[in-house]
């Protein structure tokens, strides 16, 4: 990528930013390879998940996640 190009894009406000990588998401074709997921991820999320198996309240409900997400934009 162009560096200038790079920084310019860093340089918008972050509303625009997250247009720009809502266009970029939606860009990427669904036949594209995105990768297979390595021994170590899925190991990772059978962690995670068993985590949670054992204390489903340590998780967040969407209400909470989306405050959470909400203060670290401010």
């Amino acid at each position: 990528m162009n560096p200038a190009v790079l920084n310019e894009v860093m340089a918008l406000p972050d509303a625009q930013k997250l247009e720009l990588i809502d266009k970029l998401w939606e860009s990427i074709s669904p036949e594209s390879d995105t990768g297979e997921i390595s021994e170590e991820e899925k190991r990772l999320l059978d962690e995670r998940w068993e985590k949670f198996l054992k204390n489903p309240d340590s998780a967040l409900s969407i209400e909470q996640f989306e405050a959470l997400l909400a203060n670290r934009r401010k």
